[in-house]
């Protein structure tokens, strides 16, 4: 018997292309429309999204119409200087391809403090599914899953989570689709340091009760401050991308826009 979500039209909102082999599983049973933000190509300048592409394919899902649309260096630089608007765009094409396909839940980032990204796309995404409330009728559920933490799923979300225990078959799928993916292959082996095979056996897309108000997420100073200190020395980058300058001037920026109602 089919479960409630595999009936309803489902869409992946993610940061960077590689996190939908997370929910390997649950991809290729609800075949979402994908979203992704960037291509992926961190401080190396290469793309990514064709190791994607062939992910979703070959697991059934659709792309949607963002789809890379910025490179990690044009998203860094887009937030260091204050080019809300570039994101206020985003957020506009995304809520109406939500309201255009009719999608019924969708599936994102979770907020970490692990990468700027990570935690933009999130951003965007519930800037994207308040702007559909008020305009469009009923909005879409909304869930997220870690990206960076193991896959934990708290007892009080149980009943609306989709929580999916992969037997050996979809296991394996999952393992098969993450060796067909190298650019992957480092980020596979440090998840499977950190959390145990648990982290793949496992997925848990759990419901998000949260908006634009992230602080209080992770713990201060965040992952990617200290992470980007170092990228920096190494000449990587030139700037730091910090939360209380850089993300969360955006999230109030996001809200604004959102109370405006533009």
């Amino acid at each position: 018997m089919a479960e409630w979500w595999e009936e309803q039209r489902a869409a992946l909102v993610i940061a960077h292309p590689g996190h939908e082999l997370r929910l390997h599983h649950w991809l290729e049973r609800a075949r979402p429309l994908a979203f992704i933000l960037t291509d992926g190509s961190g401080h190396t300048d290469r793309s990514r999204i064709r190791s994607t592409s062939a992910a979703l394919a070959r697991a059934g899902a659709r792309q949607g119409p963002i789809y890379g649309a910025l490179s990690d260096r044009d998203l860094y630089q887009a937030v260091l200087a204050g080019r809300r608007e570039t994101f206020a765009s985003l957020v506009d094409a995304l809520a109406l391809a939500l309201q255009r396909e009719n999608v019924d839940y969708v599936v994102g980032d979770a907020v970490e403090g692990f990468n700027p990204g990570h935690d933009i796309c999130r951003l965007l995404l519930n800037a994207a599914l308040m702007r559909i409330g008020p305009v469009g009728g009923d909005r879409p559920r909304n869930l997220e899953f870690a990206v960076n933490g193991p896959p934990e799923c708290p007892a009080e979300d149980r009943a609306d989570a989709i929580v999916l225990a992969l037997d050996d078959d979809a296991y394996r799928r999952k393992i098969e689709a993450l060796r067909a993916y190298p650019e992957m292959a480092a980020e596979a082996e440090r998840l499977l340091g950190d959390h145990g095979e648990a982290a793949f056996r496992t997925e848990c897309l759990r419901p998000v009760h949260y908006g634009l108000e992230i602080a209080s997420r992770f713990a201060h100073p965040c992952f990617y401050e200290s992470y980007g200190e170092k990228q920096v020395a190494a000449g990587f980058y030139g700037q730091v991308i910090r939360f209380r300058e850089h993300i969360a001037p955006l999230a109030s920026y996001l809200g604004a826009q959102r109370r405006a109602g533009t």
